[in-house]
């Protein structure tokens, strides 16, 4: 599996928000979510990013907006919520396929992960970003998105 290494500089993301687990069959909440964050589509969006923290584990809390350039609580709506992160260097991961097959995108990054002896960066968030033109293919085999997780 092929990955990369990028600095992410601090950034700023708007959207909703859950507490979530895994439970082996669904990521609850995270496809709601999604579904809630495709009002974003449009007005100049390109992306559509996902934040889950703590990374691997089966008890999170998930965030899925889209990032905006600074605090603006204007643009925070009822229901929403903003987060600030700091720069961070992370390993990126590229998932194609079907959604339902990003679980075993995260099993072959995990080993990759473990193999490489990367080290997950506490308290920093995990990322999922997807290209608003990938909106609506998510059972396509040409489904994309990149995985970025926080390293030390």
């Amino acid at each position: 599996m092929e990955f990369k290494e990028v600095i992410k500089d601090s950034f700023v993301i708007v959207g909703y928000s859950s507490a979530g687990k895994w439970n082996g069959d669904i990521v609850y909440p995270i496809p709601q979510l999604w579904d809630m964050a495709n009002k974003f589509k449009g007005n100049n969006i390109n992306e559509i990013v996902g934040v889950c923290l703590p990374p691997r584990s089966d008890h999170y809390f998930y965030t899925c907006g889209i990032e905006i350039e600074s605090v603006d609580y204007f643009k925070v709506e009822k229901g929403m919520t903003l987060h600030t992160f700091p720069e961070q260097k992370y390993v990126v991961f590229k998932h194609i396929g079907p959604s339902n097959k990003i679980p075993n995108t995260y099993w072959k990054l995990w080993r990759v992960f473990d193999e490489v002896g990367y080290m997950i960066k506490e308290g920093m968030p995990e990322i999922e970003i997807v290209k608003v033109n990938m909106i609506s293919r998510e059972e396509s085999e040409e489904y994309e998105m990149e995985i970025w997780v926080p390293v030390q």
